[in-house]
């Protein structure tokens, strides 16, 4: 019996080698997330992005609308608490409509987002909040910032962070 199994033992050892070992075609690599090309500037931040985020005030959830021109993304924001029920600062001052704006420099975009007093059924309409963002790298499908930022009623404040997608 010993020499029946060595011989068959050798028999899937040659099928195995000439099935997988003679693969004619290399697997791909992954590929990254696609950057905006230098050359093109903001352009490939320009759509609907959504995402949420994080600051010593609490969590917030965002909606943006962004065009591009050259080097510079503007657009409309939406800023809301993630949970309006927990008490947090979030809950009443992060029920806002605001502005984004920013400049590409490579696959780094600085931005700015300024979420002004007043609104209909806001809970705190005297409160502005701006936060000055910075994101790198930038996909043409994800941006994750840092940010610090102000509260007009609550003061300033660091260590924010969001992340968009779409």
């Amino acid at each position: 019996m010993i020499p029946a199994a060595r011989g068959a033992a050798a028999a899937a050892l040659v099928l195995c080698s000439i099935g997988c070992g003679s693969a004619s075609s290399t697997p791909a690599a992954p590929t990254a997330p696609t950057l905006p090309a230098p050359s093109a500037g903001a352009v490939g931040l320009a759509g609907a992005w959504s995402g949420t985020g994080s600051d010593p005030q609490g969590s917030e959830r965002m909606s943006w609308m962004l065009t591009a021109s050259g080097n510079t993304v503007s657009g409309v924001a939406d800023l809301a608490p993630l949970n309006a029920a927990d008490g947090s600062c979030a809950s009443c001052h992060k029920f806002k409509a605001g502005t984004v704006t920013g400049t590409v420099s490579g696959s780094t975009v600085a931005m700015k987002l300024v979420f002004p007093a007043g609104g209909d059924g806001v809970p705190t309409p005297m409160c502005t909040i701006t936060f000055d963002a910075v994101a790198s790298p930038v996909a043409s499908n994800r941006i994750e910032a840092t940010y610090a930022g102000d509260d007009t009623c609550e003061g300033p404040f660091t260590g924010g962070t969001f992340v968009m997608t779409r």
